[in-house]
């Protein structure tokens, strides 16, 4: 039925072409974004969620870069750590030069007083982002100081929508090498402790640098070669040390070749089978400390003589000769007897681990001065010097192992929000991306059809006009 007043057909394709219009507006919405849920009318839910993860992302990202400023303040305060401890060792050889006999040590206390000089440059330069952890200021006055350092590591949120931030705390109180502050502070008691001047493998008995690859590092107990000492504590307590051929055969392996680890038990061994009336065993053993040197500790800690522990080299075995491990061997006995004896507990006026007052003396290591120090009481002030010494760079090793163990888990945590991130970013691309394949086709379709539509109606359009034609 043709109609004049109501033209079906042309409604009909006024109406497609609506539709078509309306799917290609979207479609085309979609290219141009990128997104097939770009508005929360898309998809109410998937937006939402896409919403909620894009500000996870933008915290995630604060967390990032709060992890950056740690891990650089971190990585300043052990570059300072590191500098500071090779001037000290410096300053340990500079102290054991100056216990050889004839040294100027006026002249030596102004190698010491340049290297204690470089040592505060180095500290109070290593700062990162306005904060110094190596030399501070602790002051109750001083309200920027913080005992704990905290770095944002992290943060969760709960069902509730709570969100709680995690963190990874640098303790700068044990980290300080100085202090402007000074503070009473309880202090642990020590053992006591002997050490040898030279790292056992670089001691000529060890070949360090023999022509044999395979030597190196290792001592020749297959001749006449032999180490022999006397080990004893204050209370009396005394056994004889003797390493040799006829010893350490069951001990090695090679004792062409004999390693430290061989050594070490080898002493221990014999410390241990000491049946003297006042025995050693259980109370001092033989080690080697972070720079490699033979050590002997004793096991009681405090001021007492069972922490005190005192090394001395003896003559040889007829028909053997003595090697040095680090204690002076081919030198007087008398003059090579060493001593380390423990500290007790109690409290003293705390600052860094550089300018505390040691317990017992009346300097830290930023004031050592040895140019006064002469005769008996001067060599024995001075092995106190170097034991004090020996004991802080015990303490800065320990304060460079927490700053490495710190960055390590912040780089780590770094790691971690950098692929959560990543994960993020992948769950808004699977909810609100668009397939641009796939609306790329639907888009040439949908304009083919809009213009198959357009056609229609112009055709519908026309029919009116064919009826009243039939009138002229």
């Amino acid at each position: 039925m043709t109609s004049l007043l109501t033209n079906i057909s042309a409604m009909t394709a006024l109406t497609t072409l609506k539709g078509i219009n309306q799917q290609l507006d979207a479609t085309s919405n979609r290219v141009s974004t990128g997104q097939r849920v770009s508005t929360a009318s898309d998809n109410a839910a998937y937006w939402s969620i896409a919403t909620t993860v894009r500000t996870d992302n933008a915290s995630l990202s604060a967390v990032k870069d709060s992890l950056g400023l740690g891990s650089s303040a971190v990585d300043t305060a052990y570059n300072g750590l590191n500098s500071i401890l090779s001037d000290m060792q410096n300053l340990r050889a500079k102290l054991q030069t100056a216990l050889q006999p004839g040294v100027d040590r006026a002249k030596v206390q102004t190698e010491i007083k340049a290297i204690q000089d470089k040592m505060k440059a180095t500290a109070d330069s290593s700062t990162s982002s306005g904060q110094n952890w190596l030399s501070v200021d602790s002051s109750a006055s001083n309200t920027s100081y913080q005992a704990t350092q905290n770095v944002v590591a992290g943060f969760s949120r709960a069902s509730s929508g709570v969100v709680t931030f995690s963190k990874i705390g640098v303790d700068v109180n044990a980290i300080k090498l100085y202090d402007v502050n000074a503070s009473s502070i309880t202090t642990a008691a020590t053992a006591g402790q002997v050490f040898g001047t030279t790292s056992l493998t670089g001691t000529a008995a060890f070949r360090p640098a023999d022509a044999v690859v395979a030597n190196r590092g290792t001592a020749d107990f297959s001749g006449t070669n032999e180490v022999k000492f006397n080990l004893s504590l204050g209370d009396g307590s005394t056994a004889q040390i003797t390493l040799n051929r006829a010893n350490l055969s069951s001990a090695a392996a090679d004792l062409s070749r004999v390693t430290t680890d061989e050594f070490l038990n080898a002493i221990n061994n014999q410390i241990a089978a000491d049946t003297a009336a006042t025995p050693l065993a259980g109370k001092v053993a033989a080690s080697l400390d972070s720079a490699g040197r033979l050590t002997f500790t004793t096991t009681a800690t405090g001021a007492g003589t069972n922490a005190q522990v005192t090394v001395l080299n003896v003559a040889a075995t007829a028909g053997n000769t003595l090697i040095d491990v680090g204690f002076g061997a081919g030198t007087p006995a008398a003059t090579d007897a060493r001593t380390g004896a423990g500290t007790a507990a109690g409290t003293t006026t705390g600052k860094g681990i550089l300018d505390t007052v040691d317990a017992g003396t009346t300097f830290s290591l930023a004031t050592i001065n040895i140019g006064s120090l002469v005769g008996t009481a001067g060599d024995t002030a001075l092995q106190n010097i170097i034991t004090q010494v020996e004991k802080a760079i015990a303490k800065v090793t320990d304060a460079g192992t927490k700053l490495g163990a710190s960055k390590t888990q912040i780089d780590g945590q770094k790691t971690f929000v950098d692929t959560l991130m990543k994960a993020n970013d992948r769950t808004i691309g699977i909810l609100v991306d668009a397939d641009i394949e796939e609306e790329s086709t639907k888009l040439k379709a949908l304009q083919t059809q809009q213009q198959l539509a357009v056609q229609a109606l112009s055709i519908a359009n026309s029919g009116s006009q064919t009826v009243l034609s039939l009138f002229r």
